[in-house]
């Protein structure tokens, strides 16, 4: 069966997607190759799903740690964020002249 990363079947991916989109404020884009390496690493760290689902303060702080640091290092594809100021726009170039319509 194939998985659907927008809608994963193993309950510790939507965990992961869930807790990416509250901690990093949707600042990445959920990556399934970026979210078995986040599993991976927990795992090593000490983590443990089963004390997670039973509500480990502990086992989540652990993975909010490790989202952080993996955005912090970049090991996370950022979400590419539109500017909403108009200052941060580039500006456009100003006409140098020599046009057909000027006045000599």
């Amino acid at each position: 069966m194939v998985s659907n990363p927008r809608s994963p079947v193993r309950a510790d991916y939507r965990f992961v997607q869930t807790l990416m989109q509250s901690t990093l404020g949707g600042k990445v884009e959920q990556v399934p190759a970026e979210i078995d390496m986040i599993l991976r690493v927990f795992k090593k760290a000490g983590g443990s799903w089963e004390r997670v689902f039973a509500g480990s303060p502990w086992d989540v702080g652990l993975l909010k740690k490790l989202l952080r640091h993996a955005l912090k290092t970049k090991r996370l594809t950022p979400k590419y964020q539109w500017s909403s100021k108009i200052e941060d726009a580039p500006k456009a170039k100003e006409p140098t002249g020599g046009g057909a319509g000027e006045a000599e």
